[in-house]
């Protein structure tokens, strides 16, 4: 809910950290809004991006809107005890700022 409210205000940030939901629908929400609130090149860092649903809005943000995976950012560190996995993923939004055009989508 305040994701819009800062876009209204104008905010912009230069990165963004999100550990929210590991629901699709909600993660896809987040993701838009951030894309109108970090700022070109700027950073936006996953947390259990191996969710599938939380990788999933990754990839969409990735073959769709020209985001792109950061490499090496977590190579150490970010371990789930649990599952072993990695557990962050950053991406850098595209500068210049990408809109592509309506007919454009590549399935994710």
């Amino acid at each position: 809910m305040a994701l819009p409210q800062l876009v209204a205000e104008g905010l912009a940030a230069d990165a963004a950290f999100v550990d929210g939901s590991h629901r699709f629908h909600e993660v896809f929400v987040d993701l838009s809004f951030l894309r109108k609130l970090v700022r070109p090149g700027g950073i936006v860092v996953l947390d259990d991006h191996w969710w599938p649903p939380v990788r999933s809005g990754a990839r969409y943000f990735e073959l769709n809107m020209g985001w792109s995976v950061v490499p090496g950012a977590f190579d150490s560190g970010t371990i789930d005890a649990q599952t072993g996995r990695a557990r962050l993923l950053a991406l850098r939004l595209p500068n210049p700022p990408f809109e592509p055009a309506f007919e454009h989508f590549q399935p994710f």
